[in-house]
């Protein structure tokens, strides 16, 4: 049960915050003179879709403490990363991040939860998007890819250029309430790694070259 509320209150924290930032954004063009309702429309949009995001979060652990069949979709990775790139968008800008994506074309559809492998990928992005707002120089680039791993597998890297990992703590950082950040619960890279493999993947780190780090993980393909 620990572990179950400290999975919720990490994995809460970034649709809130981002309904919170849309809410404050809608204010702001509401306060215009005139007020800019397009814009308004548009932040209040996104904040029906936060909301929605954080309702599912919370149905998935309804759906784990009552046992339920894990939900299965097929769809596209590279539109799912497309995604998560736009709900990261806020702290991407707010760190100077620049984003590129390097997706193979007709990669084989992924069979999965949607919500569960987006958060997957929500979590690596912002984790990399923070870890380079440490950086003081050089670029802070993010790099993210796809390939076709094998005949069956599908391969996901996301590659950042902040100050790495320790390698002695290159398994640490994968355990449960275990985090180098004064504000972490130290749970997502926990929750993803056991997201990745109930789908049948693996979730590994290592060291980037010729700096910062790279997380990449396996889905079969199908």
């Amino acid at each position: 049960m620990g572990e179950l509320a400290a999975a919720l209150a990490h994995e809460l924290t970034q649709p809130i915050a981002a309904a919170r930032n849309n809410a404050q954004a809608a204010l702001n063009f509401l306060a215009k003179s005139p007020p800019d309702l397009a814009e308004v429309r548009e932040a209040l949009a996104c904040v029906v879709g936060d909301v929605d995001r954080a309702g599912d979060i919370i149905n998935r652990a309804r759906d784990h403490i009552k046992k339920t069949r894990p939900r299965k979709d097929r769809f596209d990775l590279n539109a799912a990363i497309g995604e998560a790139v736009g709900l990261a968008r806020g702290s991407i800008i707010k760190n100077g991040v620049s984003v590129r994506t390097r997706l193979t074309d007709g990669l084989l559809p992924v069979s999965g939860d949607h919500v569960q492998l987006q958060q997957v990928l929500l979590n690596l992005i912002v984790n990399a998007v923070e870890a380079m707002a440490s950086v003081e120089a050089g670029a802070r680039e993010l790099l993210i890819s796809t390939a076709q791993n094998q005949a069956d597998s599908v391969l996901v890297a996301v590659r950042d250029t902040g100050p790495g990992i320790d390698p002695g703590h290159v398994e640490r950082v994968f355990e449960a309430f275990y985090t180098t950040k004064s504000s972490g619960t130290g749970m997502g890279l926990s929750i993803c790694r056991s997201i990745i493999a109930n789908h049948g993947g693996r979730l590994w780190a290592e060291a980037n070259e010729p700096r910062g780090a790279v997380f990449q993980f396996t889905l079969p393909g199908r």
